[in-house]
């Protein structure tokens, strides 16, 4: 795992920054939302945020992304003899940061929707 992680290299710090606020915005969101006793404009702007944020890390890992591969073609450009096995290896680890960007919208994504449902059940018991 670790390994993985330096494989994305710097655009990971971000991606982990993000997962760690989406993960603190859902247990605050989720702790609130249990002890609510009347709309709270608060709890519904921090179960919005974890989807926006989940969005802005898949953006992160796509530019993490598009800056790996880019990278890569400027060294291919440079040396003309690369075997196909060695662009398919720097395509690969240019990848890294898009599949955790999408994992982690996934779990982002997953998460609002669980806070959303709880939120809005929550005021229908209250009404």
């Amino acid at each position: 795992m670790l390994d993985f992680f330096k494989q994305g290299g710097f655009f990971m710090w971000p991606i982990l920054a993000i997962a760690i606020v989406i993960v603190w915005l859902a247990v605050r969101s989720w702790s609130r939302t249990r002890s609510l006793e009347s709309p709270d404009a608060v709890v519904e702007t921090g179960v919005d945020a974890v989807l926006f944020w989940g969005v802005w890390v898949l953006v992160v890992g796509l530019l993490g992304t598009f800056t790996g591969i880019y990278q890569a073609a400027g060294a291919i450009e440079r040396a003309p003899g690369i075997s196909p096995a060695m662009i398919w290896g720097g395509v690969r680890v240019a990848l890294t940061t898009t599949l955790s960007g999408f994992l982690v919208f996934s779990v982002a994504a997953l998460l609002w929707m669980g806070l959303r449902f709880m939120y809005r059940r929550r005021l229908a018991a209250l009404a």
